[in-house]
């Protein structure tokens, strides 16, 4: 007999952990292990819920509590990230993370990947653009899947519905590693297949931004 899904406390470490990752911004490890602390006891051990539960659970938390906003935030969130797109195009840009696939809180990062054989190029676009950034110095050069490096920088939003500065993280990749299929995709038929799809180019974003135009 499979167990009753109503005692597994990973239902409601998602929910909780949800909840964290909207009001606090943190990321899905941190919110899991909070949740679990707070809901069971600190130094109690349990299996914790996989990262497609909680954002299920997120997704669910944002429709209910900011609908609204959330519609205005990522239609601006998206406009900034085709904006910066079109900036950095000779390195291939796509659009991957919550701001693709519409779970982006008011603490949300844009988050990129590259694609070119020098990572040093970007940085040194970035330069002269006069973007200061800094550079996560715990990659230690990559594999077929991971980035190389990563970059981060915060812009002025300038719009009502997001807040003042929005933070950018560019995931540098090798240029094979395009060819690689992205990691996190989606299978839940409601989203739309670019916010399905794990990660998205401009031409693909530019699509999902029009559908959501069009859409009541």
């Amino acid at each position: 007999m499979s167990a009753d899904p109503r005692n597994d406390p990973r239902s409601e470490i998602a929910a909780t952990a949800a909840r964290l990752i909207a009001e606090e911004g943190l990321d899905y490890a941190r919110a899991k292990r909070k949740a679990a602390q707070a809901l069971l006891g600190a130094g109690t051990r349990c299996s914790l819920p996989d990262n497609e539960s909680v954002e299920r659970e997120l997704r669910r938390y944002l429709t209910t509590f900011e609908a609204d906003d959330l519609r205005q935030r990522l239609t601006a969130l998206r406009a900034l990230a085709l904006e910066l797109m079109a900036r950095l195009e000779r390195f291939e840009p796509h659009l991957v993370g919550a701001v693709l696939n519409g779970t982006a809180t008011a603490h949300s990062d844009i988050q990129l990947h590259l694609f070119t054989d020098s990572a040093k190029e970007v940085e040194l676009f970035l330069l002269d653009a006069g973007i200061d950034f800094d550079v996560d110095s715990a990659l230690a050069g990559g594999t077929a899947a991971g980035p190389v490096e990563e970059l981060r920088f915060v812009l002025p939003a300038r719009l009502p519905a997001l807040p003042a500065r929005v933070g950018v993280v560019l995931s540098v990749h090798d240029s094979d590693a395009i060819r690689i299929a992205p990691r996190f995709r989606s299978s839940d038929p409601a989203l739309h297949p670019v916010e399905a799809s794990g990660r998205a180019g401009a031409r693909a974003l530019r699509s999902l931004i029009e559908y959501a135009q069009r859409a009541p």
